[in-house]
């Protein structure tokens, strides 16, 4: 899978106009004192304006005059989405939906299959479908479950395929209700400009 991006702009410099003036307060502990996008945490903190923030990409001091296109470099990202919610079944319950990975995909609808290696219990293979912009997407990936705590946490990592890794925690809240909490990592490519 590729992406392409193509800017047109009859001024260049219309691209930072109304951010310059403006300023914000980095508080990164972690950057390089090198670094021109945040200040050294030696040095008291300065307000930067937004066109410096982002000055590797865009620069009023720059010319742009020079290649329109720029190489794309493709760096991984891990986004999580957490849940949290209260469903009216017993803990038990709940931990035995999760826990047949082969029924996922009756109640969970983009997961459109999981099937158990016969060989090794702990891996599985899963298919996910679903429409977006226009189009059909597919992904699969092999998942390891980890060491469950029944009736508390199930979590897994994939091997291979779509890299995500994630966990399901129960709560008790009585003998008829339970809160389900799933925390999803998954990777995906970001594009990051380089000269």
């Amino acid at each position: 899978m590729s992406a392409t991006a193509i800017l047109s702009v009859n001024n260049p410099k219309d691209l930072v106009t109304g951010f310059g003036n403006r300023t914000f307060h980095s508080r990164s502990n972690f950057a390089k004192p090198s670094s021109r996008l945040f200040p050294s945490s030696s040095s008291p903190m300065k307000p930067l304006t937004l066109a410096s923030r982002f000055s590797p990409l865009i620069s009023t001091n720059r010319s742009f005059k020079s290649s329109v296109f720029r190489r794309f470099d493709t760096l991984m990202e891990w986004q999580e989405c957490k849940v949290k919610m209260k469903v009216e079944v017993p803990v038990s319950v709940a931990y035995g939906l999760y826990s047949e990975r082969e029924s996922i995909p009756k109640w969970m609808t983009f997961i459109s299959s999981v099937k158990v290696l016969k060989d090794k219990p702990d891996l599985s293979r899963w298919t996910l479908k679903y429409k977006a912009f226009g189009q059909n997407l597919e992904y699969a990936w092999l998942a390891k479950n980890l060491q469950p705590l029944p009736n508390q946490k199930i979590h897994w990592i994939s091997l291979e395929g779509l890299p995500n890794k994630g966990t399901v925690r129960f709560f008790p809240l009585g003998p008829s209700s339970c809160d389900v909490e799933v925390s999803f990592h998954c990777s995906y490519h970001r594009f990051s400009t380089f000269q």
